[in-house]
C-alpha cells in the first residue's frame, strides 16, 4: 500500500508559499545566535530572506 506524504501546516504558511529555509528560534542562545549571524550576511550561507521563514514558539511562556 503506498504512503502518502506529510505535509505539515503552519499558520500564515501554504504549500504553494515558494519557502526554502525554515529557521527555527527558539530565543535560546544557540538560534539567536544563528538567526543573528544568517541576518547579518544570507548570501555567504547561500540563504535567500525571501524565501525564508522563522518560526518562534515559547513553549513554557504564559500570556
Amino acid at each position: 500500500m503506498p504512503t502518502a506524504a506529510y505535509t505539515p501546516s503552519l499558520p500564515g504558511l501554504s504549500t504553494t508559499d515558494e519557502v526554502d529555509t525554515v529557521i527555527n528560534w527558539g530565543l535560546g542562545v544557540d538560534s539567536t545566535a544563528y538567526l543573528a549571524r544568517i541576518l547579518t550576511d544570507p548570501s555567504a550561507y547561500g540563504i535567500d530572506l525571501e524565501r525564508t521563514a522563522v518560526l518562534y514558539m515559547a513553549t513554557g511562556s504564559v500570556l
